[in-house]
């Protein structure tokens, strides 16, 4: 009779570590070579199929391959070739992947319950786009950054630019002072 408690725990335990996993992003369909970083074990390992992403996990696609992940919300993102992201649990309530090269496409079920439904946002190096019930992507290339939207609307936030550094066009511009040595005599 007094192992009863202990008994419940265990039993009550496992579908509560299943209820918070059930509400944490994961990997929905892999196609090609995608890896992601693991930062316990400083590896990087092949993305699977119902992968879970339970703390910021920097992912990346080759060529010809792509990601899907699915997010609790009913939220979709796909990552394209040559991609790189992190991706990490809701925080705030809100879903924020940060795309550092690549394409991401999203879909919100433009049916979902809207007020109780985490906010969906992609950050880049300029800005950050957050989603409203719709499809859109979003590129980086080269330090620039673009939105398509297919269907629904989207809110860009432009972001400053970090503190400007001159250091390097400072040193260029002293190195371009001094007269250059002549490497053969006249």
């Amino acid at each position: 009779m007094n192992n009863l408690p202990a008994l419940s725990f265990f039993l009550f335990f496992p579908s509560l570590l299943l209820a918070q996993l059930a509400n944490v992003p994961f990997v929905r369909e892999v196609n090609g070579l995608v890896s992601l970083f693991e930062e316990q074990s400083g590896s990087i390992l092949p993305a699977q199929v119902g992968d879970r992403v339970t703390e910021d996990t920097l992912f990346f696609t080759e060529s010809e391959s792509e990601l899907i992940i699915s997010f609790p919300g009913k939220i979709v993102a796909r990552l394209g070739e040559n991609t790189r992201v992190v991706i990490g649990p809701k925080k705030d309530n809100r879903y924020e992947i940060n795309l550092q090269l690549g394409t991401v496409s999203a879909l919100l079920d433009p049916k979902r319950d809207k007020a109780n439904a985490p906010v969906f946002a992609i950050r880049t190096l300029n800005g950050v786009t957050e989603a409203t019930g719709t499809f859109y992507a979003v590129t980086e290339y080269k330090g620039q950054t673009y939105t398509a939207v297919k269907k629904g609307k989207v809110k860009k936030k432009v972001v400053p630019p970090p503190k400007p550094n001159f250091a390097a066009y400072l040193k260029k511009a002293t190195s371009a002072k001094s007269k250059p040595k002549l490497l053969f005599k006249k």
